[in-house]
């Protein structure tokens, strides 16, 4: 029986130390003694980000992707950054506009390095195909100080309003991703909202899944985005077809970069597919049933 107490690592982590990559070239970037004991053990004594980012390395990564200084020309200068990444399932960073409360939170990341495995066969993949990934669990980026207006509403799950620095955001993703030698970064967006943002960078691993998304997006493109996706949220978005209710289904968006995974999502079967979805799907709101829905979720 194997003991559940033996501690699971990353072969690719492993050949990164610098007896074992002779071969890998002189710009490769050898691990941390700490980030070794992260990716072996867990452990984590200097509360680095993924046992690699110090506080100093992660305001370099801040500042060159472009975030601190959109949050500079939005009113916060010098955020208070903050790790916790003593659970290797939650590495979080966390940017305060001065005091470290909820209410003063600029920008929250949850992070995970995890292998991933497909739930079902995608492509060329299997349930045994396995990549190393960046998983967000979390991200949030908000103005303590803002507030919703008509032309900018309360997006569903929002408790503040954004900043417009989800480029700057993924810039610092892909950077974590290159240093880390990672196959890719993967989310399971809740909200229509969030996949369609996040849409600049990430595409559905299933090709149906991102034709399908495609179709929802394109049959509502002349809906306001916050009322789009709050209607979907309520299950109000149907087949125009044959008028079912299309619920908002969870699946893998990914940005790929490099291997197998990389070359899937620019292959032509991939393209052939997500069309092929696209072309199938047709979706409306029923906005009667959604009416009904509000009326049910505003009584006390």
């Amino acid at each position: 029986m194997t003991s559940k107490n033996i501690p699971r690592f990353e072969l690719r982590r492993l050949f990164g130390l610098p007896l074992l990559s002779a071969g890998e070239g002189a710009d490769a970037i050898p691990p941390l003694e700490s980030e070794l004991t992260f990716d072996l053990t867990g452990e984590n004594p200097e509360n680095r980000l993924f046992g690699r980012f110090g506080p100093g390395e992660l305001r370099e990564l801040l500042e060159a992707s472009g975030l601190l200084a959109g949050l500079s020309e939005r009113g916060y200068p010098d955020p208070v950054l903050r790790l916790s990444c003593a659970d290797p399932s939650d590495q979080r960073i966390c940017l305060y506009a001065g005091e470290e409360t909820r209410d003063r939170l600029l920008f929250e990341a949850r992070l995970q390095l995890a292998p991933f495995h497909p739930r079902r066969p995608i492509g060329p993949f299997t349930e045994g195909s396995s990549f190393r990934m960046l998983v967000i669990h979390w991200l949030v980026l908000s103005s303590p100080d803002g507030t919703f207006t008509v032309d900018r509403p309360r997006l569903p799950g929002q408790e503040k309003p954004g900043l417009g620095l989800l480029n700057q955001t993924l810039a610092l993703l892909k950077e974590f991703s290159r240093e880390l030698s990672v196959d890719g970064v993967l989310d399971v967006p809740d909200h229509f909202h969030t996949a369609l943002f996040y849409s600049r960078a990430f595409r559905y691993l299933d090709p149906e899944a991102e034709g399908r998304f495609l179709a929802i997006a394109r049959d509502l493109a002349g809906v306001p985005l916050a009322l789009a996706s709050d209607a979907i949220r309520e299950g109000c978005l149907v087949d125009r077809t044959t008028g079912a209710p299309t619920p908002w289904l969870a699946a893998e968006q990914v940005i790929a970069l490099r291997g197998p995974l990389s070359r899937f999502l620019r292959s032509p079967s991939y393209r052939e597919a997500r069309n092929r979805a696209l072309a199938d799907h047709r979706f409306v709101v029923n906005w009667d049933l959604y009416r009904k829905n509000l009326a049910l979720r505003d009584r006390p």
